[in-house]
């Protein structure tokens, strides 16, 4: 319905076309076209809403993990590589799959810093299983902290420190949590092979794990001084799934 005022400016709608008063102007423009919305459009909505509800959810589990040492964008491309792990379960239907049902394996390799990759700063490769007794299995192999092991300038030492957390993504449901930590030395050697085993994990949990270099000194006189920061925070996924 359009309606003519004192000054002969045209506002409302006829048809298909719509009257406004722009400073005195008279503007017309076409209606926008409805979009109908098909069901499985529908339905990637939904999921994707969904993955950022769970994303959330991770990120405020993640908060001591990661002390705020993230790139800017780390919370966007968590939210898209979670929705993309979740897309390649094809043999489920939409809106059915979540992370605590699905196979998430894509999600490993996420990086939390893009300014200092995981990847690039720590070359072991971590061999992790979820057992079936729900056990998460760590095992690091071998390896030259000289060679295989990049540090912090003026640094010497550091700390690999591997942190799971198994979640139903519920928002009032606690999450159940478990870490261990690997001293490294710049001048050792060789660290010997290592392995760790989780406690069992709840059945029909999500379990994502990750890992992190933190790098310190030290003197007689003080306690360890983490640098640190958020240009330099080593920081990835390391496993995810457990359905």
């Amino acid at each position: 319905m359009a309606r003519i005022d004192k000054k002969s400016i045209i506002s409302g709608s006829i048809a298909n076309l719509v009257f406004r008063n722009v400073n005195g102007k008279q503007i017309v423009q076409s209606k926008p076209e409805k979009v109908n919305q098909t069901k499985a459009t529908k339905l990637s909505a939904s999921e994707f809403t969904q993955c950022s509800r769970w994303a959330k959810k991770l990120r405020i589990s993640l908060i001591p993990f990661l002390v705020g040492l993230t790139d800017t964008y780390m919370y966007k491309r968590l939210t898209g590589q979670l929705y993309q792990a979740l897309q390649t379960n094809t043999a489920k239907l939409k809106g059915q799959r979540t992370p605590c049902n699905a196979d998430m394996s894509a999600l490993a390799g996420f990086e939390f810093n893009t300014h200092s990759p995981f990847a690039d700063y720590f070359l072991p490769n971590l061999a992790i299983s979820l057992d079936s007794q729900r056990q998460l299995k760590v095992l690091i192999p071998e390896f030259e902290p000289k060679t295989e092991v990049v540090f912090a300038e003026q640094t010497y030492q550091a700390e690999l420190v591997v942190y799971v957390l198994a979640t139903n993504l519920e928002p009032d449901k606690a999450v159940v949590e478990t870490h261990f930590i690997l001293p490294i030395e710049r001048q050792m050697d060789l660290v010997p092979a290592t392995s760790w085993t989780s406690l069992p994990l709840p059945p029909d949990y999500f379990v994502l794990a990750t890992a992190k270099l933190m790098y310190y000194n030290t003197n007689k006189f003080t306690a360890r001084n983490y640098v640190n920061n958020k240009e330099l925070n080593p920081a990835c996924v390391v496993f995810a799934g457990g359905w």
